[in-house]
């Protein structure tokens, strides 16, 4: 495989991947408090509504928390069959620009709770989360529609992975408080570990120094964001103030990285997992001694995601809409998806996963 390719696709992705329009920093992080997060989106609705008064706005954010609807009631409207699995050809995807259908709460409130349906609705629900489409453009090219199919399926990857994280609304909104640290170092870790499971999904060796970087100082950045750099942007309002802390990049680093692994045609290809982890371990530096067992918690929860998702089947490739009424446990096992073993004090499972 040639280098140079690998950087050409990388160059194109990079204006674009881990960026959003809705922050004025250009990032996926909210820098402000949830109290004022419904505001800034009404706010943003009624904008929108006013540029397009003539066309319905299919973005407008939806808060899964407040539906007063009950879970399954299986008598309020049919639920879908179950369907014979298969996976989609990625070529054929990218040719329809296949996006999945626009979910809200009513559509699966009705689902049984072990169904692919009913357990993104309890995902979604008990997680407080406030939905947006942060791509919301035409995906007139081949790496917006990776990006944006890549964005729409991210709390499916969450789910079938088993990596659920609660306690926030609908972005980074790291809270003003000491009482809410732990839990949001929790959030950040979390999500490193789902980042890590699609870096896996990549299937670039271009990934596994990205992966050696992540076990072992994620959590050092993560922990630098809370105490440091947005008690900076608190107390300063200005968003340059912080440029100079080591950000997360695993959004950027994902996005970038499978865009370029769709163009090389890697996305959907069989790999020698073995051969990856030889050589992840081979450059993974050891602990300082002086580690905490925090570090090596999370150190190990980022090696076990990134080799669970070498080892899975490519989610890129799967119709999620077409499966809703298929159990969580069937989605899984058709994925390969191995099951999770390391888990955090304080994460969360669903009722789905007693089934």
């Amino acid at each position: 495989m040639n280098t140079k390719d690998i950087e050409c696709h990388l160059k194109d992705a990079e204006g674009y991947a881990g960026k959003n329009q809705f922050n004025v920093d250009g990032s996926n992080f909210s820098l402000i408090a949830s109290s004022e997060l419904s505001l800034k989106y009404e706010q943003l609705r009624q904008k929108l509504i006013q540029q397009r008064p003539q066309k319905k706005v299919p973005w407008i954010p939806k808060n899964w928390s407040n539906t007063m609807l009950k879970m399954g009631n299986k008598d309020q409207k049919n639920i879908p069959t179950p369907q014979s699995f298969c996976l989609t050809n990625l070529d054929t995807l990218c040719r329809d620009r296949y996006l999945v259908v626009d979910l809200s709460p009513e559509d699966l409130a009705h689902f049984p709770l072990d169904t692919l349906g009913g357990a993104y609705f309890q995902y979604m629900r008990h997680g407080n989360f406030y939905e947006f489409d942060k791509n919301p453009m035409t995906p007139d090219s081949d790496l917006k529609w990776i990006i944006r199919l890549l964005r729409q399926t991210h709390d499916f990857y969450h789910l079938v992975a088993e990596i659920y994280h609660y306690g926030w609304d609908g972005g980074f909104i790291i809270y003003n408080d000491p009482r809410y640290y732990t839990r949001d170092l929790l959030v950040l870790s979390e999500e490193v570990c789902l980042y890590a499971f699609t870096l896996g999904q990549v299937r670039l060796k271009e990934a596994i120094p990205i992966i050696a970087e992540w076990a072992n100082r994620c959590i050092s950045h993560c922990y630098e964001w809370l105490k440091d750099a947005y008690q900076l942007l608190l107390h300063t309002q200005k968003f340059e103030m912080v440029a100079r802390f080591n950000f997360p990049t695993f959004i950027s680093d994902c996005e970038k990285l499978t865009y370029a692994s769709f163009k090389l045609g890697c996305l959907d290809t069989e790999i020698c997992v073995d051969e990856y982890l030889q050589e992840l371990y081979e450059v993974l530096e050891p602990l300082p001694s002086n580690a905490t067992l925090e570090e090596q918690e999370c150190r190990d929860m980022v090696l076990e995601s990134f080799e669970r998702g070498l080892r899975s089947n490519p989610l890129v490739c799967f119709q999620w809409d077409r499966y809703l009424g298929n159990t969580l446990q069937e989605v899984r096992e058709f994925l390969n998806i191995p099951r999770r073993k390391l888990f955090k004090d304080g994460s969360h499972y669903l009722d789905a996963d007693l089934y």
